[in-house]
């Protein structure tokens, strides 16, 4: 599975109706804008919601991904659902509220079922800082993905080792029910992680990949059998949804022992939504977790 988005497609906008050369326009546009802007702004700016693409479901649905490009370097953004971050005229199908800075591949998926027209168009509307952007999401056959898809353009390696046993997404397994915390105070969170086990490590992988030598030291102290954080079993921890902002001490957590840990602080009371994606070989699940901030000293 692929998608086009060199100037091999260009040749599909002959046939093409007018809202798949929208959306196939705005993405060549959103692609240079990546690899040519050298600007940087750190507030002020909108934001463009992207359709990543769509996959299978075993009960015979589609998952429709969604993700975005926050322009801001520094601002984080909070938009409530409804008509300024909402699919059809302001619906709620998970989005976010709380958008984090720079680009978030893959950070939701939308199902439709079985029978969704496959020239229908999901359309994803977000204005931020006065400027009004769309993501069209369709099942045009072009777009259809799968967790390999995923893997490659969130940056993993694309070539497996013969024989290698195909890699599962990591699984969040009994999370916490809804919790409560004070303001002013941190949370500590804990998840459990289930996984497969692949994809297994080569020999001295994660040492050419941190550029170090195989069998050279990496440093007083540093632990030599350890790949580096980003090609580890790890669990990142993001805020949702919420009123204020939620701080993570740390937002990477390496699994071990098959639990990943953080603390969280919050700047204003109410109800917030925390995710945490568990990754490995840049493909991922997440569970959403509600805690409730009081300005109760006990919880």
């Amino acid at each position: 599975m692929h998608r086009l988005l060199t100037a091999v497609g260009c040749v599909g906008l002959i046939v093409m109706g007018p809202a798949k050369a929208r959306h196939y326009e705005s993405r060549v546009a959103f692609a240079q804008e990546l690899e040519t802007t050298t600007i940087k702004y750190l507030r002020g700016q909108s934001i463009q919601p992207v359709f990543e693409g769509w996959s299978h479901n075993p009960d015979g649905s589609f998952s429709l991904w969604f993700g975005y490009l926050n322009r801001n370097y520094e601002e984080r953004l909070r938009i409530p659902v409804g008509p300024d971050n909402g699919f059809l005229g302001g619906e709620d199908l998970g989005q976010p509220e709380y958008f984090q800075t720079r680009r978030q591949q893959f950070a939701f998926k939308v199902t439709v079922p079985a029978t969704w027209p496959k020239d229908k168009d999901l359309v994803w509307t977000v204005k931020a800082n006065g400027v009004t952007l769309r993501a069209y999401g369709s099942l045009w056959p072009v777009w259809e993905i799968d967790q390999n898809t995923i893997s490659a353009n969130r940056g993993a390696r694309t070539a497996v080792d013969f024989d290698e046993p195909p890699n599962l997404p990591p699984q969040i397994v009994s999370p916490p029910q809804d919790l409560t915390a004070a303001l002013g105070s941190s949370l500590a969170v804990t998840v459990s992680v289930s996984d497969d086990g692949n994809p297994k490590r080569r020999a001295d992988r994660g040492a050419r990949v941190a550029g170090i030598k195989p069998g050279s030291a990496r440093g007083a102290g540093a632990d030599q059998d350890q790949p580096p954080l980003r090609e580890s079993l790890r669990v990142t921890w993001i805020q949702w949804k919420g009123p204020g902002t939620a701080t993570f001490e740390p937002a990477v957590v390496r699994v071990a022992e098959g639990k990943a840990a953080t603390r969280v602080t919050f700047d204003k009371p109410g109800t917030y939504v925390l995710r945490a994606y568990a990754e490995d070989a840049r493909i991922h699940s997440w569970q959403d977790i509600k805690v409730t901030v009081t300005t109760s000293s006990s919880p």
